[in-house]
């Protein structure tokens, strides 16, 4: 029995290690990516201010064969995206569970979410009400813990975080959502397409499809955030019903690495705070 235990323990830690291996070398191909995304970019001083610095990357120079869109809702610069653009971060929200934040920071990532024509939200998150119980929840599923949408556009709001200054958020964000994110768009997607992934989306808020807490798991009917939107355009198909994308590659579980990194996406955005500045690269 020792023996068998010490083979697992050891099967354990390798497979960790491998894990850990795999993980930071997605994160240097990430860098790269934002990195040859950031060269591109050219500050445009008409519209940035000293709190927020804007760089249009110019989409003759970048992915200049795929769908244009707008790069800011109304012309809003506190709204950015267009529909069936995917927004990512790679920070987690549990910056009061030291470790624990750190942990899943780097393997799997902090939020996944897609705007709709409106410049709204779908989501899903895994947080139950204050009166609910968590396994209750996992089981038999919670009053918020399902897929919405018609979320207001907070990724780029300077006032979103309206708490304590004390609160270990605010410490670690700021005002702001988050200090660092990526926005990304399909390679090849068609507007119609598009509008078939947010159909898509509707559904699953109308029956409230709840959030899947296996993570590793992909349930039929249950969805953690990044799961949520790779699943939406992994729904689309060929008039042969094949399907046209996958994001799911070792069908285990979808990370904000993975998003990135997918053959089928290319960044859009890119922002990142330095000195308390915002810096914005968009493709215009």
């Amino acid at each position: 029995m020792k023996r068998i235990l010490k083979l697992l323990l050891y099967l354990v830690i390798g497979f960790f290690v491998f894990l850990t291996g795999q993980t930071i070398g997605e994160h240097i191909a990430i860098d790269r990516e934002i990195a040859a995304f950031k060269k591109k970019g050219v500050l445009q001083e008409s519209i940035s201010t000293d709190s927020v610095k804007y760089y249009k990357v110019s989409r003759e120079t970048y992915y200049p064969n795929e769908l244009e869109k707008t790069p800011f809702f109304e012309g809003d610069l506190t709204q950015p995206g267009s529909a069936g653009d995917i927004f990512v971060t790679q920070q987690s929200p549990l910056v009061g569970m030291a470790g624990v934040h750190q942990f899943v920071s780097f393997f799997f990532g902090g939020h996944a979410a897609m705007l709709d024509d409106n410049n709204r939200l779908y989501e899903t998150i895994g947080i139950p009400n204050d009166d609910e119980k968590l396994v209750d929840v996992i089981l038999n599923g919670g009053d918020s813990t399902h897929v919405v949408g018609g979320v207001y556009n907070y990724w780029l709001d300077p006032e979103h975080r309206r708490v304590s200054e004390t609160d270990p958020s605010y410490q670690a964000y700021g005002t702001y959502y988050r200090k660092e994110w990526i926005g990304l768009r399909i390679k090849g997607v068609t507007q119609t397409q598009i509008d078939q992934t947010l159909d898509f989306l509707s559904d699953l808020e109308e029956n409230e499809a709840q959030y899947n807490f296996l993570f590793v798991l992909n349930t039929k009917n249950k969805y953690y955030c990044t799961d949520l939107v790779s699943r939406a355009y992994e729904s689309l198909k060929t008039e042969e019903g094949k399907q046209i994308y996958k994001f799911n590659q070792d069908g285990v579980a979808v990370t904000v690495n993975d998003l990135v990194l997918s053959k089928n996406t290319y960044i859009s955005y890119y922002v990142t705070t330095k000195n308390n500045v915002k810096h914005v690269y968009y493709i215009g």
